[in-house]
């Protein structure tokens, strides 16, 4: 719904400048947590008396990482996004774009690391409500900034939306986080080398997806103007959501895995088999309807993102392959699967979206995420395949 009332109140040329702009932040957030995220579903469930000193610590390493890296964006903007510097004008964009990235990037880092403290404190029922409370404050900060006139009124909808939700979660959490008493059990020992040990092996992997999820929209905009990445940008936020759901699936396996590993294989495939079940027929329903769906947003996103939308969907489902994949490596802590599983998906589809776009246009993009999702899934599936074998052979 705010995509749609974004495309209704702005033109394509800003909704794409906007949405490449959040794209951006949410890049760049989500690099910043530093893996942060996913060492506090591996390490809260086991963390007892410790767990609100592991949570501050990561939070402030965060925020600081955040704001550094907003920073160094902002100030080398000219260079790596010429055309997302020049729309701020040559004079004032860089000192705009760096107070947006320095307030903005910390924001969206806090509020990415709540989604994980609350599954690994076995609050996960909170993130759906959430979720649904930033959606309904979006629209209502959007429609307000478009009353005022304001051209990033899209990115003040979403950023001011974001502070409110991180502030409220924050001051909540600050009640139910454990506090540390002298009657608390004795929790398995793990020491900072530990939680260091295990971003180091993760934090790569996790950036080169990032890229591919929310870098690949500067791509476009570089590529094929700021019309296209408005187009690519819709689409993919509705194509996302399909990627979304093994995502959350995958957090709910580590927190609750994380203190029996013994269980991992039954519940990755127990992941897979639910995860299949929701996506694939979802998937099929949005083949059909990716066109009025379109249309809602405007004429444009309905003739250049109807097709685009169908493949970015079907990618969705070798996605729960290769992407529970990286889940299971994370509890077992196998740095190989964690770094060059995602680094080569990410790296193909850069390639082939960058190949195939002036040839293609903005379809190539979705070519290029259906295609290497499939020749990933097949080849850990065909990996998979012979290590079982190789086991029964062992044990026979």
């Amino acid at each position: 719904m705010f995509w749609i009332l974004a495309a209704r109140l702005y033109d394509p040329a800003t909704v794409g400048l906007n949405s490449t702009l959040l794209s951006s932040m949410t890049l760049l957030g989500a690099a910043a947590q530093l893996n942060l995220g996913n060492a506090m579903l591996r390490f809260v469930p086991v963390a007892g008396g410790r767990t609100r000193g592991l949570v501050v610590a990561c939070y402030a390493v965060a925020i600081a990482a955040a704001a550094v890296a907003g920073a160094v964006f902002a100030l080398g903007s000219s260079w790596w996004s010429p055309v997302l510097h020049a729309a701020f004008g040559e004079s004032h964009g860089e000192s705009q774009l760096l107070a947006f990235f320095v307030v903005s990037t910390p924001v969206w880092t806090m509020f990415v690391l709540q989604d994980y403290v609350l599954p690994a404190i076995k609050r996960a029922t909170v993130v759906p409500l959430e979720n649904l409370v930033f959606s309904v404050l979006k629209i209502l900060f959007l429609g307000g900034a478009a009353v005022l006139g304001m051209r990033s009124g899209i990115v003040v909808a979403w950023v001011g939306a974001t502070a409110l939700i991180v502030l409220v979660t924050t001051a909540w959490l600050a009640r139910v986080l454990p506090r540390r008493s002298a009657a608390d059990p004795v929790p398995p020992p793990f020491a900072v080398r530990d939680i260091t040990s295990f971003i180091r092996a993760d934090y790569a992997g996790s950036v080169f997806l990032q890229a591919a999820v929310f870098g690949l929209p500067l791509v476009v905009l570089a590529r094929l103007g700021p019309e296209a990445a408005a187009v690519y940008g819709i689409t993919w936020q509705i194509a996302y959501a399909f990627y979304l759901v093994v995502d959350g699936m995958g957090q709910s396996l580590v927190a609750h895995i994380a203190a029996d590993p013994d269980r991992l294989e039954a519940a990755r495939r127990s992941m897979i088999s639910k995860a299949m079940l929701l996506l694939v027929p979802g998937v099929l329903v949005c083949a059909v309807v990716a066109y009025p769906v379109l249309s809602l947003f405007g004429p444009l996103y309905a003739d250049e993102g109807g097709l685009l939308l169908v493949l970015l969907a079907l990618s969705a489902i070798p996605n729960v392959i290769t992407w529970s994949t990286v889940w299971a490596a994370r509890v077992h802590r196998d740095g190989r699967i964690l770094f060059w599983l995602p680094a080569a998906i990410t790296t193909a589809v850069f390639g082939a979206s960058w190949f195939l776009m002036p040839v293609l246009g903005i379809i190539g993009t979705g070519v290029a995420w259906l295609g290497v999702q499939s020749v990933a899934a097949a080849g850990v599936l065909v990996v998979s395949a012979f290590r079982s074998r190789g086991r029964r052979a062992l044990s026979a």
